[in-house]
C-alpha cells in the first residue's frame, strides 16, 4: 500500500491541476499574488480579483512567469452586487469554481486607541475584514452548492484575532469574527463536500508593509521577537494556503492554521535569550544560555 501511494506524483496528490479558484485581494505583489503564482505552478486556473486593473499587474506577471492561466477581475469585495457579478464573470471566464482564497483585508492605515476610535472607523475596518470575506465565501459557496461541486475555501486571518491588537481593535475583532465565521461555514457546508479553513498570519513582509517599514530588512528587534528569527514572506502563507486547498488536506476543515514563526507561542515575559525576565540568577541564566 505504501509503495502505491509513493508512486503517485505529488502533483496528482495535490489534485489542483485544472481546477479554478477565485483569489480575492490578488494584487499588489503580496500574499494574494504569491497565492496566484503558486496555484499557477501546480496547474490550477486563477480568477484574480482586486480593486483596479493596476493592482492586478503583479499577479498577471507572476502567473505568466509560472506558465499559468489567469483571468483579471475588478471588484470591491465589500459590495454585495459587485461580489455576485465577479463570481458570475469568473465562471464565464475560467469555468466552474472549486474554491476561494479571500486575502483582502487590513487596518486601512487607521490606527487608533479604543478610547479614540470612532464608530465609523470601527465599522469600516470590520466591514473590510469580516463582512467582505462573508460576501465572497457565500457567493462562491452558493455557486459550488448549485453545481454540486466539492472544494475548499480559505480565509486569510491574523494572529491578532487570536490574541490582541492594540490600537487596531476593529482589525482584531474582524479577524476573530472571521475565524468564528469559518468554523460555522465548515460545519454547515461539510455535507456538501466544501471544506472551509483559515490561515492566521503573523507579521509578513509585503510591498505594502515595507512602505511603512523602518528598514528594508528585518531589524534586530524584529528578529528577536520571532522564534524563527525572521518576519514571514508572502510565499510562507501561500504554501499553507496551497495545502489547505489541496487534496492533501481532504479531511481538514474548520481549522485555523497559524503561520507566524512561533511568535504567538512565545510568552511575552521572555527576553531575547528566551529566558524569563524575572529570573535573576546569573549562574542559571549563563547555564541555560549555553545549553
Amino acid at each position: 500500500m505504501r509503495d502505491a501511494v509513493d508512486a503517485v506524483p505529488i502533483s496528482e496528490r495535490l489534485g489542483l491541476e485544472g481546477r479554478a479558484f477565485l483569489v480575492a485581494g490578488a494584487g499588489g505583489g503580496g500574499i494574494g499574488t504569491a497565492v496566484c503564482r503558486l496555484l499557477a505552478e501546480v496547474g490550477a486556473v486563477v480568477g484574480a480579483v482586486d480593486l483596479g486593473r493596476q493592482q492586478l499587474v503583479a499577479a498577471e506577471r507572476a502567473v505568466a512567469e509560472a506558465g499559468g492561466e489567469m483571468a483579471s477581475l475588478v471588484a470591491d469585495v465589500r459590495e454585495p452586487d459587485q461580489v455576485n457579478d465577479v463570481v458570475t464573470n469568473a465562471v464565464e471566464m475560467i469555468g466552474p469554481l472549486s474554491g476561494l482564497v479571500h486575502v483582502a483585508g487590513g487596518l486601512l492605515n487607521r490606527w487608533s486607541s479604543v478610547l479614540s476610535t470612532t464608530p465609523d472607523t470601527f465599522d469600516d475596518i470590520v466591514r473590510f475584514n469580516l463582512h467582505a470575506p462573508f460576501l465572497t465565501s457565500q457567493a462562491v459557496a452558493r455557486h459550488m452548492a448549485e453545481h454540486d461541486a466539492p472544494g475548499s475555501i480559505v480565509h486569510i486571518s491574523s494572529i491578532a484575532g487570536l490574541a490582541s491588537m492594540p490600537f487596531g481593535a476593529g482589525y482584531g475583532a474582524g479577524k476573530a469574527g472571521l475565524m468564528a465565521l469559518m468554523r460555522t461555514q465548515a460545519v454547515e457546508l461539510g455535507a456538501r463536500g466544501i471544506r472551509v479553513n483559515a490561515v492566521a498570519c503573523g507579521t509578513i513582509r509585503t510591498p505594502r508593509s515595507d512602505t511603512h517599514a523602518a528598514a528594508p530588512e528585518d531589524t534586530e528587534a524584529e528578529r528577536a521577537a520571532i522564534p524563527l528569527g525572521r518576519r514571514g514572506r508572502p510565499e510562507d502563507i501561500a504554501g499553507a494556503v496551497l495545502f489547505l486547498l489541496s487534496d492533501l488536506a481532504a479531511f481538514v476543515s474548520g481549522h485555523v492554521l497559524v503561520v507566524d514563526g512561533a511568535s504567538s507561542a512565545k510568552p511575552s515575559y521572555l527576553d531575547a535569550d528566551n529566558l524569563p525576565v524575572f529570573v535573576h540568577d546569573d549562574a542559571l541564566r549563563d547555564r541555560l544560555r549555553g545549553s
